[in-house]
């Protein structure tokens, strides 16, 4: 294993190059049951020695034969990875069991707690989080909260969407209650329920969506690519002249230019924020 001071520019070009180069036949929808999860670890280490290797340092390990290798101290959690040709999602599941929360940040340019709580820098001042919380160009080490470990799960999303010189910031759940969309596009029809919570900053929003009752959502074409995660429950996503059955843990896209709704089959949610566009482009019929 090599020092994380090192891997963090390697990781990160290789991270940001595979999330938003176009990748050929990259599918719009990819369930969780497909999407490999990797068991990693990371710990913290002070090291002595010369110029830049000197100091703190955060060291991470993937897969069986590393993890053997990391010590027993090391926080261990799951990640699940979904790439589309216009960012990426990215999923951490921490458990209090196995150390609570320690992350290095690399490429990820927005960070929404789903679950549990955590601590990470943002323009440089240490920021406690909870669940629903949103930061918009986290960077730092992801850590426990102040209040201890405990579950969490971490949604992260890496996009260029943000324009040159946007600044970090955060924003709280609390501050942002749920609103109903009552007409217009996203709307519900036929007795769906559609009630959205936003999250706006420079460039960009995230928008966690929770959808109800019978019917559908009103058909919307994106000026720009959308990324989406399921939270919860299990819906049917008309992409174009497609149906595809998703539920809790698929993740999609819902590319520019191509009409899309939701038909709602239970209680469900989602977050979803936008990718690069509308330079990418959709190949289904709109």
């Amino acid at each position: 294993m090599k020092n994380r001071s090192f891997l963090t520019a390697a990781l990160a070009g290789l991270v940001l190059s595979s999330a938003l180069t176009p990748v050929a036949g990259a599918a719009e929808v990819q369930f969780a049951k497909d999407t490999p999860t990797i068991q990693m670890a990371e710990w913290e280490i002070v090291q002595k020695g010369a110029a830049e290797q000197t100091g703190a340092r955060v060291m991470i390990a993937a897969g069986p034969t590393e993890l053997a290798r990391a010590p027993t101290s090391a926080v261990r959690y799951d990640s699940q990875t979904f790439r589309f040709p216009s960012g990426e999602i990215r999923v951490l599941k921490f458990r209090k069991s196995s150390g609570g929360v320690l992350h290095q940040i690399t490429t990820e340019t927005q960070l929404y707690v789903a679950t549990g709580s955590a601590s990470v820098d943002v323009a440089g001042v240490r920021t406690e989080l909870a669940a629903g919380d949103v930061v918009h160009l986290p960077s730092g080490i992801a850590r426990n909260a102040a209040s201890g470990a405990e579950d969490t799960t971490l949604v992260l999303h890496t996009v260029t969407s943000a324009p040159a010189g946007a600044k970090a910031a955060v924003v709280r759940g609390k501050d942002n209650p749920e609103a109903v969309i009552e007409s217009g596009e996203k709307a519900g029809v036929g007795g769906a329920r559609v009630a959205v919570q936003r999250y706006a900053f420079d460039g960009n929003s995230i928008r966690v969506a929770k959808l109800s009752g019978n019917g559908q959502t009103s058909p919307a074409i994106p000026k720009v690519d959308a990324l989406i995660y399921l939270l919860s429950g299990r819906m049917k996503l008309h992409l174009g002249n497609e149906i595809f059955d998703v539920a809790a843990g698929d993740a999609l896209r819902e590319p520019a230019g191509v009409s899309a709704h939701w038909e709602v089959t239970e209680p469900a949610s989602f977050i979803a924020t936008n990718g690069a566009g509308p330079a990418s482009t959709g190949t289904r019929t709109p």
